[in-house]
């Protein structure tokens, strides 16, 4: 399903960065960052739809940010997958937390899609056990993707295989074990997964 590396993007929803940017004016950084800052989600992470992500020893609940994945192909990023970014809460932003955010199971994404035309005015809604406990639209991104796709290419190559998630919301919602998941978007296939106690695999 899934053979390369997986960034993520960190800092493009304009709410996170309007909240965070009297830290970001503070010593030592005194300015926003200029650049995306990514972060990648190793292989182990990556998940397809369906996955049960176990919670960690000690942990209640898990972050839900859902997304939309850019995929590379030979001929560029002309594919698209709904995405969870799962994480443990955290308020390290600037330099992302990698013990918080690159555990077994932490990216389900979804089936692979052509990538749509214009993707600046997609919804993506979050549903816990049924009821939707969030909406996030890509026009909140800082860098929408064809800018973000720009502003990466200046210091990196993706590979074909490599994907990108757009970003992510600041104020995503929390689920704790037993917790059913499901995302959904206009065009895409739904995502779903499942939150499972240390331990529960079923």
């Amino acid at each position: 399903m899934f053979a390369g590396t997986a960034y993520g993007t960190a800092l493009n929803d304009r709410r996170q960065v309007a909240a965070l940017d009297p830290a970001f004016r503070a010593a030592p950084y005194k300015a926003p960052p200029q650049a995306p800052v990514l972060y990648i989600k190793p292989g182990h992470c990556v998940v397809a739809g369906g996955a049960v992500v176990a919670l960690p020893a000690g942990c209640d609940a898990l972050g839900i940010a859902a997304t939309v994945a850019l995929q590379w192909t030979v001929t560029g990023a002309t594919a698209v997958r709904l995405a969870i970014d799962v994480s443990i809460p955290h308020d390290n932003f600037y330099r992302p937390a990698v013990a918080e955010l690159a555990r077994d199971g932490f990216l389900p994404v979804g089936a692979a899609i052509p990538r749509p035309a214009d993707l600046d005015a997609l919804e993506i809604v979050t549903e816990i056990d049924g009821e939707t406990v969030h909406r996030w639209s890509l026009s909140n991104l800082i860098r929408n993707v064809p800018t973000l796709i720009a502003d990466v290419a200046a210091f990196m190559t993706p590979m074909p295989g490599d994907m990108l998630l757009v970003g992510t919301a600041f104020d995503r919602p929390t689920a704790g074990a037993g917790r059913r998941i499901r995302v959904s978007a206009r065009g895409f296939p739904a995502l779903e997964a499942r939150i499972a106690a240390a331990g529960d695999g079923a």
